[in-house]
Formats: structure tokens, C-alpha cells, sequence
């Protein structure tokens, strides 16, 4: 049975814009492994039902104790966040979680609509790189499939 759900956001309508993640994953997920441990990325959200709610009380705590809480969301200055930077009412900020084995991830923010700087609402100023903050989940899988094939 599902202990989880996506839900409307607080806001009642669909939510588009760049958002703030940091990277809160212990080591556990493939995703984030190549992630430096509180990194910022900015990652854009798109989405009217991305809230996660459970009716379990323990959830998050149960999730948070092994380690399945992979980004949260986050204000600029790498504070807690509140709407709109939490753009969709998540408990603790939660923008993305793993699988206990750490290789399946689901999160709202779109981390693929980042993959280039172009595609970045403000890919004309500030950066260095061709690279969109969202390679760096893309990059992290194939380097810990490297790896296992040894």
C-alpha cells in the first residue's frame, strides 16, 4: 500500500518558476552522490500537485532517519523556506526523496529542464559554465554506474 502521495499545492494553482534546492542526502542516493553535501543548485519547478502528504505522523521523521530526504527546498541565502520558494507547501521542505537503496529518486523540481545554462531563467547573467545546475544528477548516475561495472 502507498504510504506516500503527491497533493494540490497549498496555492491551489499550478507553480512555474526557478527554485532553490540543497542537497541534504547523506551519501545514500546515486543522484546526489557527485553533489557536494549542502550544495545549492537551482533547479526550475512546474507543477500544481507536488505537495507530499502522508497520513503516517512518522513519515518524514522515518525518512529523514534513513536517509531518503535527498534535496529540500530552500531560500537563496540557503535558509528554511516558505512559499514561494517552497513552492508547493512540502513538509520540511521536502523537494525530493530516494528509495531505501538510494537508486530510484522522485522529485517535483525538474532537474532535466536544467541540463544547460540556456535554459536557465537567467542563463545571460552569472555564469561560468555551459553546464544548467541539473546535469549534476544526470552526471552522478552514470558515474555510479562507472563505477559498479568497475
Amino acid at each position: 500500500n502507498p504510504t506516500a502521495a503527491l497533493y494540490t499545492n497549498d496555492s491551489g494553482r499550478f507553480e512555474c518558476r526557478p527554485t532553490v534546492l540543497r542537497n541534504d542526502s547523506r551519501g545514500k542516493c546515486v543522484f546526489a552522490s557527485g553533489i557536494a553535501p549542502k550544495r545549492m543548485l537551482t533547479i526550475p519547478s512546474a507543477h500544481a500537485e507536488g505537495k507530499l502528504m502522508s497520513d503516517d505522523p512518522d513519515f518524514v521523521q522515518r525518512l529523514e532517519d534513513n536517509d531518503q530526504i535527498v534535496f529540500r527546498y530552500v531560500c537563496p541565502d540557503g535558509s528554511d523556506a516558505a512559499y514561494p520558494w517552497n513552492p508547493n507547501g512540502s513538509p520540511s521542505d521536502i523537494a525530493g526523496i530516494c528509495n531505501p537503496a538510494g537508486n530510484v529518486l522522485g522529485m517535483m523540481p525538474h532537474p532535466e529542464r536544467a541540463i544547460s545554462r540556456f535554459t536557465h531563467a537567467d542563463w545571460t547573467r552569472g555564469y561560468d559554465s555551459e553546464e544548467g545546475d541539473g546535469l549534476v544528477l544526470f552526471r552522478s548516475v552514470m558515474d555510479s554506474l562507472a563505477k559498479r561495472r568497475g
